[in-house]
């Protein structure tokens, strides 16, 4: 509807001033008012995504504060790593874990706690012994393991964890004593 008046307006999206030729306009263009329906669009899809997440994050975290039993998923969430790692310390034996079926395994709180008890005891424990006398004038290299025994890198990785020997970083090369693998290997 228009008329012969001319109004003084600001558009609500550029803010720059215009004459407007009704009471209702708000926008100095057809363009203003394209671009400001599209953002406020955008913005009511973020901020429902955002509340999605809060609530999402929400239902998880309160509950578990008080349970005795938490899934994987949540007690990863309670200790803020990753589900692999908690599946790795579950698979080492670090964290104990009750597995009912193949996609339900239930830890204890209390076995939470106890893994970091017994974490935070062992703190001081002194490991240089493992690693002693480790040098590369006594121990193999990865790869002259590998030459000398003709043995892949996984299958030398897997015997050493097998038979839990100790080995040593030293720049880019990891050490192995020799007399270690030769009392495997021969």
């Amino acid at each position: 509807m228009s008329s012969n008046i001319l109004i003084k307006r600001i558009c609500e999206y550029c803010n720059q001033d215009f004459d407007a030729q009704t009471t209702k306009t708000r926008y100095c263009s057809h363009i203003c008012n394209r671009r400001d329906y599209k953002l406020k669009i955008k913005e009511k899809k973020i901020l429902a995504s955002n509340e999605g997440k809060l609530l999402m994050m929400s239902k998880i975290k309160e509950p578990v504060k008080d349970m005795d039993f938490l899934t994987v998923k949540e007690a990863s969430i309670l200790l803020k790593i990753s589900i692999k790692t908690l599946y790795r310390l579950i698979d080492q034996n670090e964290i104990n874990a009750i597995n009912f079926t193949e996609r339900n395994t239930l830890i204890r709180r209390k076995d939470i706690d106890a893994y970091f008890d017994n974490n935070l005891r062992n703190t001081n424990r002194d490991l240089s012994y493992l690693t002693n006398g480790i040098n590369l004038g006594n121990s193999y290299t990865m790869q002259q393991a590998q030459e000398k025994y003709n043995i892949s890198n996984g299958a030398l990785y897997n015997l050493i964890k097998k038979f839990k020997i100790p080995k040593r970083k030293q720049g880019k090369y990891t050490l192995v004593k020799k007399e270690h693998l030769d009392k495997i290997l021969t």
